[in-house]
């Protein structure tokens, strides 16, 4: 069967609108403020270069651009002025909310952030089991990816005693609080967004993590990356090139203590 193409019209009003975004980011990014847009945005660079060259753009995405930018939601549909909801705006922080609607949203996320603090201190001295669910939803049908060794095939229960030896390793991390959701896609195609990791509880040297998955603290977040040693530094690579930075640097003399920098043993799939 023929594939069903685009009528002429959609594809114009697509370009249209990937042309006007260029535009807006131009204006307040400059004609290298790509990457710096999309780290706004919280997408990937490479995304948002698909968006202006007229990929369909997801309406959280252009929700999310109307907001940050103040660009007039019909300038971006048909192009008549004004362009801005006010005289060209500067680029101005995340954190500074300028109307009534970014100073509602602004409270709104606080209050949300403040509950689930809440929630989560609550559980501080009592069940541990609940805290854990929270933190860390259980999956009925846990599948495990090991990351070294001869475990590099999906383990599920049909695993037998592999499995279940596992799956314990999983419990004891999950239960020590030894886990982290991956956020992104830094480490793609290893390990997906949306998956979740065990790491090691023992501390080891940068020449013995040389070359190996590893979890880290970096910016008040646990990420994961490819960990390899060049000099005093210890290099934190992201497997999916187009993502920034796609090398941290930590400086094993002053830093790494406060990285906590930890073996990954498991990771699971996000579905």
């Amino acid at each position: 069967m023929a594939r069903r193409k685009n009528p002429p019209e959609s594809i114009r009003v697509k370009c249209d609108l990937a042309e006007r975004l260029r535009g807006v980011r131009t204006d307040l990014f400059g004609e290298r403020g790509g990457p710096e847009l999309a780290r706004r945005l919280g997408i990937p660079v490479r995304t948002w270069y698909n968006y202006e060259s007229g990929v369909t753009v997801p309406a959280e995405v252009i929700l999310r651009f109307v907001e940050m930018t103040a660009v007039e939601p019909a300038w971006l549909l048909d192009g008549k002025e004004p362009k801005y909801r006010s005289s060209k705006p500067a680029v101005r922080s995340e954190e500074t909310p300028t109307t009534v609607e970014q100073l509602l949203r602004s409270a709104l996320r606080q209050l949300e952030e403040r509950e689930q603090s809440n929630r989560i201190d609550g559980l501080e001295n009592g069940d541990l089991s609940r805290k854990l669910d929270y933190l860390f939803p259980a999956e009925r049908d846990l599948i495990l990816l090991g990351v070294e060794g001869r475990e590099t095939e999906l383990l599920t229960a049909s695993a037998g005693p592999r499995y279940e030896a596992a799956r314990d390793e999983w419990l004891a991390a999950r239960r020590d609080l030894r886990c982290a959701r991956i956020e992104g896609d830094a480490m793609a195609p290893i390990a997906a967004n949306g998956a979740y990791i065990a790491y090691s509880a023992i501390e080891e040297s940068p020449e013995q993590l040389d070359g190996k998955m590893v979890a880290a603290r970096y910016e008040g977040k646990t990420i994961v990356r490819l960990l390899s040693v060049s000099g005093g530094y210890a290099l934190l690579r992201a497997e999916n090139e187009a993502f920034e930075p796609a090398t941290i640097l930590i400086n094993i003399q002053t830093d790494w203590e406060a990285a906590k920098v930890r073996r990954v043993l498991w990771i699971t799939t996000p579905h």
